[in-house]
């Protein structure tokens, strides 16, 4: 990636904002009624320039003041001199408008004056007759409105000259013109063409923004009347000049009387400039055809100004020698056309494959550089104009050079942007893109969001040879869930039960909306890598209420045929559509106060991290960072922030599978991997990756339905091993990280943790502070690394998501030396929650005596149907257990999901001997649990690590005991205190002095 170019385009250095920074905003009309009438009754002179102004997305168009004459207009001045232009009709008073603008100049000198006038051999003479020093400009009116919009920005380009051409890069066209009747002709016709070329131009603009900056660095018209103007204006300006247009007779002083003219001042112009710059067109124009075989001679067009079809000869050279409209590609030697680009993507694609001598050719005449600066790709072209055939061994070589600067651009153009998908323009550079009008929805606006902060921070191209980035993202915005809903008369869905099951069905059998179904049809002509297909529901990680893992994510493999890959992506989108129902978020709507009625889904589609192999595909490893960590282990703290990885799918973590946990502060001291036993026992044991088989791809609530599940034999042979894997020496007894070695393969991420092959724990730590800074809170990130890559290429860091961790907190302090905790029920110092609860009677726990890891899916079953019993019954408890709770690896701990615990206000994680799992922080489940403000707890009794007295449990008489679970539920309300500032937490039977409160 260019680095020069990424600059050029990062938010605090991007001139374009700083385009057009002086308008004009009131004018001040000097006309007769008469004429006033024809400008604002006849012409609409201000809804044509209030038309303008909309159409550059820009406020305050300029209104007009309309003053009878010039002694009303001096009158007007003295009490107000905010005008920012002063345009003035030839019969306007006794002050005539040359006196009138005399004095205008004397009082108020930075207020530019323009004479309107219609023209007669009478009024020429006069004007000529008069000092016209205290006008800037005079032009010939025949009622044509257009005329005094050309004027309008004819200023304008003027007043932003300098900061724009010389300081912004904007491109000028010198007009050279005596005659005020010829460049009173020209003007509209040349912003016409300008305009003109905008628009087209405007197609391969990403969003709304882009299309405005666009605009705003249109090339810009300077005009001299005189050959001393003129070549101030071309030694000042020549660096950004796309060409001049040139009368061939003209004075060379201002002021000069007419009859001074030197009549061949455009034939020593032309030869000035072709002496300094040859291959800067030049344009001469004249009624003296005899100077025809001149211009010529020196390389210059020539027109004709009696010629009949003077407008269409302009038109046709500027389009040609300026690089207005499509780029042509032509042979050197014969002229013919062997190609055609109208935009960048046919750009890069035609440089890629014309032939050498064509190359040369166009490099050499610069003829690619200036098209780019035409339109507004001022970096690009800066770019490519400095690279020159000497500096590269071959014209490949050259060639490369270009393609590549032209990539890379396309790239950067659609880094921090949400780009309008266009089913003409998309392509696979474009990193973010929407379809449809309705809201993004939470998990893609925070994708949006990092899109942006990316390019802010400059953190694409911080490390060398490897990329950070967000995954090429297409949203689908939620107005199209609202079609797909009533268009299949869905709505019943909302107020009826159903099982998931069915509820998919419905789902699957309805149709997409055409028009989606187009635009998909479009995007997956530009993919060939598999696709994951994500919810983004309004509710979905907003910044109060994250709603982490509630709703599905489906993956579908990369097929050939375009009609199976949209009927597998579609299939997608309804699963995704049907998750909105399904029971565990009802579940989780309820308890979060929310409607499901409300509710929309908006859908990420994005390309999967990763590489095939073995018919798999699959990230080298992915992970979850939080930047608040709340169980800190010796060395680390809080605001370290903890990250937690595992080779392959990131499935793995945020379900809670068992991967590895390091302090980005401390990435060497793993405690997983501190002893050979340790990293035999406790680390990752299993691998997720997407089947490459599309068949496997069916119909069904488990979104992990084609992804398979690879143990530590299968991937050992995998070519990602070798980056995170170390090898189980056994004769030696130790872990040697040596790929390369032969043995058991224990998943360590040492190469990256303790060696940094990857900067993993730097990235890390610049992400988790960048996302906290920016918004405000702690927060979390997903994301999935691709180190399997062809020599020569980036290495990819994928950011999937971010969300805010909310703090629920009770801010009131709890004074813990008065708290007996001898006779707690439950008590640990590893507590997260929001303060103390009353209205808590009932405890659910798992009997330690027949609990079993093989056994957990049969107590989640269990506790569904007493959590929905407590539903019904409107009352909330307490869950304790081993292990894991939301883990989808049920050898980790019960595997619930919400519908399963939604009635819990305090749920304590209980280590048992041989079962204590590390806490499950970074999970979906842990995420959601703590920012409802649900107490957590985790302890380990057996090693002193807290308090859980089950034997008290045991001795209360239960009202449900069923084969893995006991209910006891307390006369008077159990004493709850959750003491999040000091991780302390106890449930205890309510104390005498509090039941007499």
């Amino acid at each position: 990636m260019n680095k020069n170019l990424e600059q050029s385009l990062s938010d605090g250095n991007r001139p374009q904002y700083r385009f057009m920074k002086y308008r004009i905003h009131k004018i001040l009309l000097v006309c007769c009624s008469y004429d006033g009438y024809i400008l604002e009754e006849d012409g609409h002179i201000e809804s044509q320039i209030n038309q303008e102004y909309l159409d550059l997305n820009m406020s305050n168009p300029p209104s007009f003041t309309r003053v009878s004459s010039t002694r009303e207009a001096l009158d007007l001045l003295g009490r107000d001199d905010s005008f920012d232009f002063i345009l003035t009709m030839y019969n306007v008073g006794e002050l005539d408008v040359f006196t009138f603008a005399k004095i205008v100049k004397e009082r108020h000198p930075q207020i530019p004056v323009a004479l309107l006038t219609s023209f007669s051999k009478d009024i020429y003479r006069r004007i000529e007759e008069q000092d016209r020093s205290g006008l800037d400009y005079i032009f010939g009116w025949h009622g044509n409105t257009d005329l005094i919009m050309a004027i309008i920005k004819l200023v304008e380009d003027k007043m932003n000259a300098e900061e724009d051409i010389v300081e912004g890069g904007v491109q000028a066209i010198l007009l050279v013109e005596d005659s005020i009747r010829f460049y009173s002709t020209y003007l509209p016709e040349l912003y016409k063409l300008i305009l003109l070329q905008n628009t087209e131009f405007l197609k391969d603009a990403l969003n709304e923004q882009q299309q405005i900056l666009r605009k705003r660095a249109r090339p810009k018209i300077l005009l001299a009347t005189n050959y001393e103007e003129a070549v101030e204006l071309y030694d000042r300006y020549k660096k950004n000049m796309l060409g001049v247009i040139s009368d061939v007779g003209f004075v060379l002083h201002r002021n000069d009387p007419p009859e001074s003219e030197k009549r061949d001042a455009g034939i020593d112009l032309c030869r000035r400039i072709k002496e300094d710059n040859p291959l800067m067109p030049v344009l001469l124009q004249s009624s003296q055809t005899e100077f025809e075989a001149q211009a010529r001679g020196l390389g210059a067009g020539f027109i004709a100004k009696n010629s009949k079809t003077l407008l269409s000869q302009l038109h046709e050279y500027i389009a040609k020698e300026f690089a207005f409209g499509d780029f042509l590609f032509k042979d050197p030697d014969t002229g013919a056309v062997i190609g055609r680009a109208k935009d960048l993507a046919q750009m890069q694609e035609m440089i890629a494959t014309i032939p050498d001598k064509a190359f040369e050719y166009h490099t050499s005449q610069n003829h690619l550089s200036k098209w780019l600066y035409s339109r507004g790709l001022f970096p690009l072209a800066a770019a490519i104009r400095r690279g020159n055939k000497s500096q590269f061994a071959t014209t490949e070589e050259h060639r490369q050079r270009i393609v590549n600067l032209i990539k890379d651009y396309r790239i950067l153009l659609g880094q921090g942007v949400v780009a309008r998908f266009d089913t003409e323009t998309y392509s696979d550079a474009v990193a973010f893109a929407r379809i449809g009008e309705g809201s993004l929805g939470g998990k893609a606006r925070g994708l949006a969001f990092m899109n942006s902060m990316l390019l802010k921070h400059r953190q694409y191209d911080k490390h060398d040879n490897l990329r950070i980035m967000i995954p090429r993202s297409v949203v689908i915005a939620t107005d199209y869930f609202d079609e797909f809903i009533r268009n299949n008369g869905l709505k019943y869905i909302i107020s009826q039960e159903f099982s998931d099951e069915e509820i998919l069905s419905e789902f699957v059998s309805s149709t997409i909306p055409v028009k989606l179904q187009r635009e998909l049809k479009a995007y997956i002509k530009t993919v060939s890598t598999p696709l994951a297909v994500r919810s983004s529901s309004k509710l979905e990680d907003s910044h109060y209420q994250p709603f982490a893992g509630i709703y599905s994510t489906y993956m579908i493999p990369y097929v050939d045929n375009e009609d199976q890959m949209l009927r597998l992506l579609l299939k997608a989108v309804k699963s995704v559509y049907a998750s909105v129902y399904f029971a565990s978020s009802r579940a989780y709507l309820s308890s979060s106060q929310n409607l499901i009625s409300e509710e929309k889904m908006a859908v990420i589609i994005q390309e999967v991290c990763g590489t095939e192999q073995n018919g798999l595909f699959f990230p080298t490893f992915s992970g979850v960072a939080r930047s608040i960590n709340y169980y800190p282990i010796g060395d680390e703290a809080p605001e370290d922030g903890v990250c937690n990885v595992a080779m392959g799918l990131g499935k793995l973590v945020v379900d809670g599978g068992r991967t590895l946990r390091f302090s980005p502060r401390y990435p060497q001291k793993v405690l997983q991997t501190s002893t050979p036993e340790l990293a035999l026992r406790d680390t990752q044991n299993e691998v997720l990756a997407l089947s490459l088989q599309p068949e496997e791809f069916r119909t069904s609530i488990d979104d992990a339905v084609n992804l398979r599940r690879l143990d530590i034999a299968q991937i050992a042979e995998l070519r990602n091993s070798r980056f995170v894997c170390s090898v189980w020496d056994r004769e030696n007894e130790r872990i040697s990280d040596s790929p390369f070695d032969r043995g058991r393969k224990v998943i360590t991420f040492n190469n990256i943790l303790k060696y940094n092959t990857f900067p993993l724990a730097e990235i890390v730590t610049d992400i988790l502070h960048m996302g906290a800074e920016e918004m405000r809170c702690p927060v979390e990130v997903e994301f999935a690394v691709n180190m399997d890559v062809a020599p020569g290429e980036q290495q990819i860091f994928n950011l999937l998501q971010i969300r805010p961790i909310i703090d629920n907190q009770d801010n009131r302090p709890i004074d813990w030396s008065e708290v007996d905790t001898s006779d707690a029920l439950v008590y640990g110092e590893n507590a997260l929650g929001i303060g103390m609860m009353s209205d808590i009677s009932d405890v659910i726990y798992i009997k330690s005596g027949t609990f079993s890891s093989l056994s957990t899916e049969k107590i989640a079953d269990e506790l569904l149907e007493l959590n929905r019993r407590m539903r019904d019954e409107k009352r909330s408890y307490i869950l304790v257990g081993p292990g894991r709770w939301g883990s989808s690896d049920p050898f980790l701990g019960v595997p619930v999901k919400w519908n399963h615990i939604s009635e819990a206000k305090v749920i304590v994680e209980c280590g048992i001997e041989k079962f204590d799992v590390e806490p499950s922080q970074g999970t979906h489940f842990f995420q959601n649990v703590t920012s409802l403000g649900v107490g957590y707890l985790t302890i380990s009794p057996f090693c002193g690590d807290g308090v859980f007295r089950e034997e008290t449990l045991d001795k209360c008489a239960a009202i449900y005991e069923g084969s893995f679970l006991r209910q006891v539920r307390f006369e008077r309300p159990l004493w709850v205190c959750i003491d999040g500032r000091s991780n302390k937490g106890i449930v205890k039977e309510t104390p005498d002095e509090a039941r007499e409160k």
